[in-house]
C-alpha cells in the first residue's frame, strides 16, 4: 500500500510540474487583488504572480486541513482516555468483587418455609345424629 501511495504522489508532483513549465508565461504575469466593501475604501494588494496565489490558496488549504485533522485527533485522544480510565474503574470493580469473602459466596440458602394449608371446607352435609 505504501508503494501505491508514493507511486500517486510522484504522479501528481510530475504532472504538476509539467502543468507550470507548460503554462510558465500565464502563471508569470503579476495580478492585483482589490476588495471593495461599498465604504469609501477599497483595498487592494501589490501585484504579486499568478503562480504565487495558487501557492498560497494551497498552502492555506494544506493548513487548515492540517488543523482540522489536529482537532480530530485531539478529540480522539480525549475520548480513549475517557475510555481507558472507565476501564481501570471497571476492572478494580471486578477485582474488588472476586476477592470478597468466600463464606458468603458458599452459605447455604436458608429454607423457605411452606405456607400453611388453607382449611378445606366441607362440601357435603354432615348427617345430624337422631336421639
Amino acid at each position: 500500500m505504501r508503494f501505491v501511495k508514493v507511486l500517486v504522489l510522484v504522479l501528481v508532483f510530475f504532472i504538476s510540474m509539467m502543468f507550470f513549465v507548460q503554462n510558465n508565461a500565464v502563471l508569470s504575469q503579476a495580478v492585483t487583488l482589490k476588495l471593495d466593501l461599498f465604504f469609501d475604501t477599497a483595498w487592494s494588494s501589490i501585484a504579486l504572480p499568478f503562480y504565487f496565489m495558487i501557492l498560497c490558496a494551497f498552502l492555506l488549504g494544506a493548513l487548515c486541513t492540517m488543523l482540522m485533522l489536529m482537532v480530530s485527533r485531539l478529540r480522539a485522544g480525549a475520548a480513549l482516555r475517557r475510555a481507558n480510565k472507565r476501564i481501570r474503574v471497571l476492572e478494580k470493580e471486578l477485582t474488588s468483587l472476586r476477592n470478597l469473602p468466600l463464606e458468603t459466596a458458599r452459605k447455604a440458602p436458608e429454607p423457605v418455609a411452606a405456607p400453611a394449608p388453607a382449611p378445606v371446607a366441607a362440601t357435603e352435609p354432615t348427617p345430624a345424629k337422631a336421639g
